[in-house]
């Protein structure tokens, strides 16, 4: 009976013992998986923050080649319309010499199908956002080129005598200057 009684009381002991080192072993391991969480945390942290620039980069490189675009669009239409230019003012020419030397209704006739063409020309110009630039007054060396410079009684020195070639504005930018004569 003793003899149970001691292996009674070995088995307990033995059976605390093992249950001390079981909860040792899962404090440990606790531990341990809170030191793994830890550091997922932080390596989350990381990826978030990798994360969060990436994009403001991303977000600055799409309105960067946006504005690029824009950019390229504007000057392969000012590119084009430059070429345009010169058609207007041989219409512009052909019309005014025309009125002058009009004899007859046939001739007539040619002349007010140029003028259609010509108010068409200036209305699609005008919808692509060109503009003449304004030559009356002062001359302005931003918008205007002096080719010449002559006497007049009727301009003050300075001022824009006569258009020798209309310039044209597209966007708030030159694309030709006015060339002008200037008052001595």
């Amino acid at each position: 009976m003793l003899k149970k009684k001691r292996e009674k009381d070995n088995k307990k002991e033995n059976n605390v013992e093992k249950d001390q080192a079981t909860e040792q072993q899962v404090a440990e391991q606790q531990v341990v998986e809170q030191q793994v969480v830890e550091q997922v945390k932080e390596v989350n942290v990381d990826f978030k923050e990798k994360f969060m620039r990436t994009n403001a980069d991303f977000q600055n490189y799409k309105r960067r080649i946006e504005k690029e675009r824009l950019i390229w669009m504007e000057t392969a239409q000012g590119s084009v319309l430059n070429k345009i230019l010169p058609i207007i003012d041989d219409l512009d020419r052909a019309i005014k010499t025309g009125e002058e030397n009009v004899e007859d209704e046939a001739e007539q006739a040619w002349l007010d199908g140029f003028k259609i063409i010509q108010k068409n020309s200036q209305k699609t110009l005008k919808e692509l956002g060109v503009e003449e630039i304004d030559c009356s007054g002062e001359f302005d060396p931003e918008l205007h080129e002096a080719l010449v410079q002559v006497e007049s009684d009727k301009h003050k020195e300075g001022e824009v005598v006569q258009v020798l070639n209309k310039g044209y504005k597209f966007k708030d930018a030159i694309l030709r200057h006015a060339k002008v004569s200037v008052a001595k």
